[in-house]
């Protein structure tokens, strides 16, 4: 098999296999041909919730995608039963077979393949509503486009638009043989940005927060743009979701309410779980009270307690407990963000509000940022800073960075963080990779057309 065959037909055989938390127990679009489910307006509202399907799949943002990002860096480290390729996620010595990077790669490609079957035969589906299609049509784009921006950041070296290390770009699903070379890192941005920007122009209807939506995909392009260093539309793009009335800052007494309920106004695309259909994150985080180290897989690293220690104020430093542990954990500790073990249908937080006022607090610079920033810091309990706390722009840049880790912390943004802003080596090490390794099995199934990455 070569390149991105391999990954479909890996998608196509385990969809069902690998992700049963599902919203709906239908049949997976992945399973029937083309001619089959796109012949009825039922059929394309199945094929809909299997691609939601595709994202709550334990290796992506059913829990194992943004924690094991979380544990390459200083927020985080592992636990388990001394697996190797946990242990190297720790260490940050991931190697090319490692399980988890292997496993949440194919599911993110799984994603991208149930889209494009939905962006690729919606045409065809007879007696549609137009609005209906329209709107169906701008969720598969987002969720193509939240599936491609993962694989940048991951896989991709994101913060230099000149690399030719950028993603394999599949937008149609009509050749799997046919391996797909990486697209430069410019080409991979041009290809996200295009997909949100024809999904903008085409949501019609806001169905809440569980569904992609106008407002995600203003979201997502703000964080897009933010990467990409076009400040201007971040900031544009992180005001209209700051300003849509849907959404609102929790205070400081009750914003911990975003992991307790679900749905709440601080989430702009929240993937929610049910108790017949459990995520990964309580298991993999917490699991029960006198849990030891060995049975939890993903740990908060003592780095992070430091980190809290040094901010007094925060109360979000409850929501990572270092003493309530057994003592095979400590000094490391545990993420409060996924409890819920009666039920363990916790939610995957894909985009909040408060990252919307971070990001156009950095997009906006300190002379116009710093009350974003300080709208976040007071929600969380945090006096205001003023522009004298800061002696360059590069300590203001500093204070966001620290904001974000306090604000994401556990929910798969620090080591995209650290890399963009060209400070993996001061927070992480000498020698630490900032991105992932193409899986093995890829880069051998094509014979290499799917190039490697440097350093692996």
């Amino acid at each position: 098999m070569k390149g991105i065959k391999y990954i479909l037909l890996f998608a196509m055989i385990n969809i069902t296999a690998t992700s049963c938390k599902k919203i709906l127990d239908i049949t997976s679009p992945n399973e029937v041909g083309d001619n089959t489910i796109f012949t009825s307006v039922d059929g394309l509202r199945n094929a809909r919730i299997g691609m939601y399907n595709t994202l709550q799949d334990r290796n992506y943002y059913g829990g194992y995608f943004p924690l094991f990002t979380e544990c390459y860096t200083d927020n985080g480290t592992t636990g388990g039963y001394d697996v190797i390729d946990l242990n190297d996620i720790a260490a940050r010595t991931v190697g090319t077979s490692n399980i988890y990077v292997e496993q949440s790669y194919n599911a993110i490609y799984n994603t991208i393949y149930t889209a494009n079957k939905i962006i690729n035969n919606i045409d065809a589906v007879p007696n549609l509503d137009p609005d209906e299609h329209d709107n169906t049509l701008a969720e598969a784009l987002f969720v193509r486009a939240l599936a491609e921006f993962d694989l940048l950041r991951t896989w991709g070296e994101h913060w230099d638009k000149n690399s030719q290390y950028g993603i394999s770009i599949v937008t149609t699903n009509d050749a799997p043989q046919q391996p797909v070379a990486r697209s430069t890192v410019e080409e991979s941005y041009q290809q996200i940005i295009a997909d949100l920007q024809q999904a903008d122009g085409l949501f019609n209807n806001y169905q809440g927060n569980q569904y992609s939506s106008l407002s995600a995909a203003k979201a997502l392009l703000a964080r897009v743009y933010l990467y990409h260093g076009d400040m201007t539309e971040a900031a544009d793009m992180a005001t209209a979701v700051i300003d849509d009335a849907n959404f609102g800052l929790l205070g400081p007494d009750d914003f911990t309410k975003i992991y307790t309920q679900k749905l709440t106004e601080e989430s702009v695309f929240e993937l929610v779980f049910d108790p017949q259909n459990i995520s990964a994150y309580n298991a993999a985080t917490y699991l029960r009270d006198d849990a030891l180290r060995s049975d939890v897989i993903f740990i908060a690293n003592a780095d992070l307690n430091t980190f809290f220690e040094s901010r007094p104020d925060d109360k979000r430093s409850q929501l990572v407990d270092f003493v309530n542990n057994d003592v095979s954990i400590e000094p490391d500790g545990r993420t409060q963000k996924y409890r819920g073990e009666t039920t363990k249908e916790n939610s995957a937080y894909i985009i909040r509000l408060a990252e919307m006022y971070l990001i156009r607090a950095e997009a906006s610079g300190m002379e116009e940022g710093l009350a974003d920033l300080n709208a976040v810091r007071t929600a969380r309990g945090m006096e205001e800073l003023s522009s004298s706390d800061f002696e360059t722009e590069g300590d203001y840049i500093t204070a966001i960075l620290d904001e974000r880790r306090a604000e994401l912390n556990f929910e798969g943004q620090r080591l995209s963080d650290l890399a963009r802003l060209g400070k993996v080596e001061e927070y992480l090490g000498e020698g630490v990779n900032p991105i992932m390794p193409i899986p093995a099995r890829e880069t051998s199934a094509t014979n290499d057309v799917v190039v490697q990455n440097p350093g692996y």
